[in-house]
């Protein structure tokens, strides 16, 4: 279906209006009100909204957001998906969405943007995951790293795997 004008001016003033709510601490609210503009005819209209809250919103906000109405969006679309890992590394938590991120890089041929989140990131959760990544990329040395730090953050799938990594392969 498509949107008449004056649909997508009001859609995207809603979206708008929303996104500033996140940005300016005001994450239910703002979630509110994209639940009651976006629906299932307008969602590709209204997937860049996701995109800005990514890029703009506090790690919490990203976190809540995605885990509230994040289902309904492509988050594999945005421009800066590796914050989605960030901001749950951050939050000390995994999600689809960490997944869907990893997946969106790889796919881009930006594995050098996990390169670079790779100092930031703590979360043994999150660093099991992307050790997995690296040996399937036949990285030993920096999966071994990463599923090292993993066991360190009392990952206790990390620690017992640390010796077995070619398996992942």
């Amino acid at each position: 279906m498509i949107l008449m004008a004056s649909e997508t001016r009001q859609l995207f003033k809603s979206l708008t209006y929303a996104k500033e709510l996140i940005i300016n601490g005001h994450t239910k609210e703002g979630i509110e009100v994209i639940e009651k503009a976006v629906n299932s005819s307008n969602i590709k209209e209204a997937n860049w909204v996701i995109c800005n809250i990514i890029d703009a919103a506090s790690c919490n906000a990203v976190v809540s957001v995605l885990d509230s109405i994040g289902k309904i969006f492509d988050i594999s679309a945005c421009g800066n998906v590796k914050r989605v890992i960030k901001c749950y590394d951050s939050a000390k938590r995994d999600s689809e969405f960490v997944d869907i991120a990893i997946n969106a890089l790889i796919a881009r041929g930006k594995k050098d943007q996990l390169d670079k989140l790779l100092p930031e990131l703590t979360y043994g959760k999150i660093l099991l995951k992307l050790s997995q990544v690296y040996a399937k990329f036949k990285e030993e040395k920096k999966a071994r790293e990463l599923m090292k730090k993993a066991c360190e953050q009392g990952e206790k799938e990390a620690c017992e795997n640390i010796n077995q990594l070619s398996t992942y392969s």
